[in-house]
């Protein structure tokens, strides 16, 4: 009788961990990964649209699964449209379904950050 006790015990937390596992992947995959929607370079009024440069980039400097990127910001994007100024990198993006914003200036890191 102790040996089915022992038995059904460990069954019963083998499928508990089994469960916390299934719910933490399915947590990542859902507000884990980073999906970019849009990205602007430059200044007010003098701005060009990078998206697709900056969703390869990003891409790669998230690895694909990661939850949270560091993007090198600089005029390598899409050229330089206000030449002189610094230029800003802005980034909107998803977490699952959150919608989320991120800013970085010229020649710096923007962090990109899913919860």
């Amino acid at each position: 009788m102790r040996s089915f006790r022992r038995t059904l015990i460990n069954v019963a937390l083998g499928a508990a961990a089994g469960m916390v596992l299934l719910w933490t992947v399915r947590h990542l995959a859902s507000s884990g990964s980073i999906e970019i929607v849009a990205a602007e370079y430059g200044v007010e009024g003098r701005t060009c649209t990078a998206g697709a440069e900056i969703k390869k980039h990003v891409s790669e400097a998230c690895g694909g699964f990661r939850p949270r990127c560091l993007v090198s910001v600089s005029t390598g994007w899409c050229g330089d449209p206000a030449v002189g100024v610094v230029k800003t990198l802005t980034v909107d993006y998803k977490c699952g379904a959150i919608l989320k914003r991120a800013s970085a200036p010229d020649n710096s890191g923007l962090w990109l950050v899913c919860p």
